[in-house]
């Protein structure tokens, strides 16, 4: 048995929760603390991440990816407050996501990595294959949805695959979405340049979620016929965001916030291999990229960003600067909200009968700094930057 105490994130209140075989067991609402240390710190659930494509220099589509690797990652989150994420796979041919996700299946085998990875998430190849709406995924890779070759991949998975990125205008794109909904994997919108119909076609599919809304577009797009709009205003998507500070301005967020509401946003980083690195130039997928001092991953050649860099404990921190909301809302958007897209209902929130994956932090400055992280009750000590 173990017994944490501090404040709780959703209304400051002392707390002492008992965790028992990694669950929790009961909550009690108390007077003062044990230990006088605890009224410095909040407690949350642990961070739930639904896009990171590698970390510390190790990408997730590296052909030779082993255990020491994904042991590495899960750690180097786990001191950034990531209790639990999705492992994104981008485009790329055939052999090579079947390749991908056979490693991502055979690691996540392991007990302890598998606290943290409930399944994964391709996003590509059945995107737009324009300029710029495609992003810095490659051109040549880029394919019309096949139900039969992703079957094929899924089996690579061993069927751990929750969530597909697609654009829903290519060609065959909707019986696609009904059969991924038919077997419960998440259908997300990204990388497209679809109309307001083709949008509304998707959802009435079944289409859930956007993946980084107001990313994954064209440089120069209509004023007025894009798919930006129409993915703000259908109340049935869910939408992911990445607030890094430089995919998204503060106003874009404040307005987004405003649009979708503070159950229908995801926060995610879209981290690639180049977080946790030193500035500089690298080749990622293939590509000449530059990642920042400031954090930015720039692909110079198209003028577009090559995923982010900066944890999502930073994208936390800037929702409540940019957005105005509560700290319990800008948690929520991190843990609560893409535990039910998922409907992986062991965690996201702080209550009895849900698994022990808790973070400590300090919040000041408007930023997180966290002291501790619990995943299935096993404890972490950990600083944040």
């Amino acid at each position: 048995m173990n017994i944490v105490e501090g404040c709780l994130f959703s209304d400051n209140s002392r707390i002492a929760i008992e965790i028992v075989n990694g669950s929790i067991i009961r909550i009690e609402r108390i007077a003062t603390f044990e230990d006088k240390n605890s009224e410095k710190y909040f407690i949350a659930p642990a961070l739930f991440d639904n896009q990171i494509n590698g970390y510390l220099g190790i990408e997730f589509s590296k052909p030779d990816l082993s255990l020491e690797d994904m042991r590495k990652v899960v750690n180097g989150l786990r001191k950034v407050g990531v209790g639990t994420f999705l492992p994104t796979v981008i485009t790329a041919s055939f052999e090579s996501l079947v390749n991908s996700f056979r490693n991502l299946s055979e690691v996540v085998k392991d007990e302890d990595i598998a606290l943290s990875i409930p399944g994964f998430h391709l996003e590509g190849p059945y995107i737009s294959p324009t300029e710029g709406y495609r992003g810095a995924h490659t051109l040549k890779h880029i394919r019309k949805p096949d139900w039969d070759e992703f079957q094929k991949i899924n089996q690579a998975a061993e069927g751990k695959i929750l969530q597909v990125t697609l654009a829903p205008e290519v060609e065959g794109a909707i019986p696609f979405i009904e059969k991924c909904v038919q077997n419960n994997i998440v259908v997300s919108l990204g990388h497209h340049n679809a109309t307001a119909d083709e949008i509304r076609k998707a959802v009435d599919a079944g289409a859930k979620t956007v993946t980084h809304l107001g990313n994954g577009l064209a440089n120069m797009i209509n004023r007025f016929k894009n798919p930006l709009w129409m993915q703000l205003a259908e109340d049935r998507l869910m939408s992911s965001i990445i607030v890094d500070g430089f995919h998204l301005l503060p106003e874009i967020v404040k307005v987004f916030y405003r649009a979708k509401g503070k159950e229908r946003i995801i926060l995610t980083s879209d981290i690639t291999m180049l977080a946790g690195l030193s500035p500089g130039k690298y080749k990622w997928d293939g590509k000449d990229v530059v990642l920042t001092p400031e954090g930015i991953i720039m692909f110079p050649e198209e003028n577009v960003f090559a995923g982010a860099s900066l944890p999502l404990v930073i994208g936390v921190g800037n929702m409540i600067k940019f957005s105005g909301c509560t700290l319990e809302e800008a948690i929520n958007m991190a843990t609560k909200n893409p535990a039910q897209l998922y409907g992986i209902d062991d965690r996201g929130t702080v209550a009895p009968g849900k698994r022990a994956d808790l973070i400590l932090f300090r919040f000041k400055g408007g930023k997180l700094d966290i002291s501790e992280i619990m995943a299935g009750g096993k404890v972490y000590t950990v600083t944040t930057d």
